[in-house]
């Protein structure tokens, strides 16, 4: 993977790790595009590591406030919004990683088949379709306030867990099928949202952690492909996790229901 793949390909992974249009599908169909032969699992890592500074970053604030309750939990004894968030995200986690670790091999296997990628980018496209006529965000609310995490329930959290755990097949939209789930559940879109990237971290992370004990040297070219990868996810990760943000307050993620419906297909009729 050369310097100018490297970047390409760091840019398409920031947007579509948040934009609800599957970052895997993407990366599958312009490493196609680009003929891009040997995968760079360097390029992998950095990629995740510079997601999860994205959410981090976006939501600093909230990221602060839970680590904080959950540190100074034993002096004050208090289950606070930041706790019970914490509690969430690793119910939340459970199954995903069940279902990450179980099912890993049946679904790298279709990261070289295109006709999968369609089809999963076309039922993403149905799974959106599906969250439209939902109440919108007012303006006014705080979408990084944890106040209303205490009402969620934790089976809910393992069923949001559950479907991103799903989103291991390429084309099958993380963010997309976690904040779908949640609003099928009945959680108002504030809080599906901000769970949703919570819930992010520690897969997000996990993956980059699993593919770097894979990684055999550290020469100048992986150590380009590192900082390369990790920059430009980073940058248009900023960009995606706005772009998704502003659509789920608006209640319109449909809209990317008619781009997949569009790439969907086409990449079906492409593979056949």
């Amino acid at each position: 993977m050369d310097i100018f793949q490297s970047i390409f390909l760091g840019i398409v992974q920031g947007l579509t790790e948040f934009l609800p249009i599957s970052s895997s599908g993407h990366l599958v169909i312009f490493q196609e595009l680009l003929g891009v032969e040997q995968h760079s699992i360097a390029f992998d890592v950095a990629a995740h590591l510079g997601t999860v500074l994205t959410v981090i970053t976006l939501y600093f604030a909230t990221v602060r406030q839970m680590l904080w309750e959950v540190i100074t939990y034993p002096s004050h004894r208090r289950f606070t919004p930041g706790i019970k968030l914490m509690l969430l995200i690793v119910v939340g986690s459970v199954p995903t990683a069940i279902i990450g670790l179980s099912l890993k091999d049946m679904f790298e296997s279709l990261f070289s088949n295109l006709l999968a990628v369609g089809i999963f980018l076309t039922i993403t496209g149905l799974i959106l379709f599906l969250t439209r006529n939902k109440a919108r965000i007012s303006r006014h609310i705080d979408v990084h306030s944890l106040e209303d995490v205490k009402a969620m329930h934790y089976w809910q959290a393992a069923l949001i867990g559950v479907a991103q755990g799903m989103a291991i097949a390429p084309g099958i939209s993380r963010s997309g099928s976690t904040i779908a789930a949640g609003l099928a559940l009945g959680i108002d879109r504030k809080t599906t949202a901000l769970f949703s990237f919570m819930l992010s971290l520690p897969a997000i992370m996990g993956a980059g952690l699993l593919q770097l004990r894979h990684i055999t040297s550290w020469d100048h070219q992986v150590l380009l492909s590192l900082g390369v990868g990790f920059l430009t996810a980073y940058l248009s990760g900023l960009m995606g996790l706005w772009g998704i943000l502003y659509f789920v307050k608006k209640g319109r993620l449909e809209y990317f229901s008619y781009y997949l419906w569009v790439v969907g297909p086409a990449v079906i009729f492409w593979s056949l």
